[in-house]
């Protein structure tokens, strides 16, 4: 019967564990110098060698053949442990045995003595998920335990664990693996599997293992069935539905260019490939973060596990970008890579996400505006922008051309709406309440305009002539009709809007009347300003 890898090759001796050496050598100094803990806490992420670590001690502690410290894997004991019917050696997973009636059976149980090996064994796996009144019942257990009784306790959340807890256990923090101690394991696993593995390809797998030496080996494991014992980069891009390299290139110079049809485009084509989004929103995560190392650091190489060739493709991409706008990027889809891998449509958000990163002269966040300041002092410096003062002789000539004309006394304060710069500023909130009632088709449109013309209760939504699809699609009588009922909603006023293209912003005018000339100008600038901030002037 064919056993996975990761289980065929779990760690026999302490030496096996990679990238926790500082925890090995402890344990094993204690086993050759008898001077054993009576519980142990083994914290870290998944697939560090927490519970393998906690197998090889059981074993060690139990064996009656130690080589230098570790167990001789051959000896009754040890193959007990191995095919897991020891009777001494007892694991628990703590949730789907959480409840107290399960830590008083434990209790119960370790007044036996042990039936073969020195010491009874209780490794607990995920203990932080014991209810309250099973971390109060095994308190005393655990702090005074019979002699031939060890405890391992493992979980990935320590901090859930009660103090009390906390001080009565030798504790350990496993940590990530880096990469090139998951390559190496995995470079020896394929010598012994008589696997065919490219350097490219075991480093990609390492790299989307999350510094867990069990999924990178789950991960080759696959690779190798799909690609008949020999892989290569292409099957582990496949497997794992990552798009390539150029995707992500081509991705990050569509935002660049501030190009959401190009970007568009580039999504539906890795969709069709069958990729999948989530994947894609990580690995263009990961590539946002690879552009900021290679403009920040000058040693990139250090910072970046890819080939010379790609780091040097990144560095001249980062020249290009701001370094704020590539944070800005990052922050974006920090939030998108949270939100995705619980959402039912997951191609919708990464577009929407996508086309906020390509619309950065729309984007008023703080970090929006840091980016386009970055943007505008970077041309300053490159001389596409100069900026000429007018000499103090001339602009007193061009006031002596202007004459104070006073605002009409029709306009009167009753006439002032003050809803304009209400849904001005209530805008982002108003997206906010579209996203949180699950109407992404609404939200895409609506990230595609701005609200530059606001007349009273008729809001004027503006499209760059790129996105003429997103201003149909909100001109139709259902879609514009569900967007007013929730703009009436949200503002508490009954709100109309019309889809308009930029371009004609200038050119607008009210239906059912005529053009109202300077008189409407004053009235709007009264809106903003207030009537005592208010005088027009007019050059002769």
């Amino acid at each position: 019967m064919y056993t996975a890898l990761y289980r065929k090759w779990r760690p026999k001796k302490f030496e096996d564990v990679c990238g926790q050496e500082q925890i090995t050598t402890i344990l094993k100094n204690q086993i050759k110098a008898n001077q054993l803990s009576h519980a142990y806490l083994f914290c870290g992420t998944r697939g560090t060698g927490k519970t393998s670590t906690a197998k090889l001690l059981a074993k060690a502690v139990n064996c009656f053949n130690l080589i230098d410290g570790n167990p001789c894997d051959s000896c009754e004991s040890c193959t007990s442990i191995n095919q897991g019917n020891s009777m001494d050696v007892f694991e628990i997973d703590a949730a789907s045995n959480r409840r107290i009636e399960d830590v008083r059976d434990l209790r119960e149980a370790v007044k036996f003595a042990p039936a073969l090996g020195k010491y009874k064994v209780y490794i607990i796996d995920e203990v932080h998920m014991l209810t309250n009144e099973a971390f109060n019942a095994l308190l005393k257990t655990l702090e005074e335990p019979p002699a031939y009784v060890k405890f391992i306790l493992a979980t990935t959340e320590p901090h859930k664990l009660p103090a009390t807890i906390l001080s009565r256990c030798q504790r350990f923090d496993f940590k990530r693996l880096v990469q090139d101690n998951i390559v190496n394991r995995l470079e020896y696993i394929c010598k012994e599997e008589n696997i065919k593995a490219d350097d490219d390809a075991l480093r990609l797998i390492a790299r989307n293992s999350d510094g867990a030496m069990r999924d990178a080996v789950s991960i080759m494991d696959q690779c190798a069935v799909f690609g008949k014992m020999n892989i290569t980069h292409d099957d582990v891009l496949k497997v794992l539905g990552i798009v390539n390299d150029e995707y992500l290139f081509k991705m990050s110079e569509a935002i660049l260019e501030e190009n959401s049809s190009k970007a568009m485009l580039l999504i539906q084509e890795i969709s069709r490939e069958g990729k999948d989004m989530n994947q894609f929103a990580r690995d263009l995560l990961n590539h946002y973060r690879n552009l900021l190392m290679a403009k920040l650091v000058e040693q990139a190489e250090d910072v970046i596990d890819l080939s010379k060739e790609t780091i040097s493709m990144l560095r001249d991409q980062s020249s290009r970008y701001g370094r704020d706008n590539i944070i800005r990027c990052i922050n974006i889809l920090s939030e998108l890579t949270s939100e995705i891998k619980w959402s039912p449509q997951p191609k919708t958000i990464l577009e929407v996400s996508i086309i906020k990163m390509c619309k950065l002269q729309k984007d008023i966040s703080s970090d929006g505006l840091l980016a386009r300041i970055e943007k505008l002092e970077e041309a300053l410096a490159r001389g596409e922008i100069s900026i000429t003062a007018i000499p103090e002789d001339k602009k007193a000539k061009k006031e002596e051309k202007k004459e104070v004309k006073k605002v009409p006394e029709k306009i009167k304060k009753a006439d002032l709406k003050p809803l304009s710069p209400e849904i001005m500023e209530k805008w982002d909130g108003f997206i906010q309440e579209i996203k949180n009632r699950k109407k992404m088709k609404l939200r895409t449109y609506l990230a595609l305009c701005k609200p530059a013309i606001v007349d009273g209760e008729k809001i004027m939504l503006c499209f760059t002539r790129q996105d003429s699809f997103s201003k149909e699609a909100v001109e139709r009588m259902d879609t514009k009709k569900e967007i007013e009922e929730i703009a009436c909603e949200y503002f508490s006023k009954s709100i109309k809007i019309k889809a308009i293209f930029e371009d004609e912003a200038g050119k607008i005018e009210d239906e059912g009347k005529d053009d109202a000339g300077e008189d409407d100008v004053v009235k709007k600038a009264i809106e903003l300003f207030g009537e005592d901030l208010v005088e027009v002037v007019e050059e002769e």
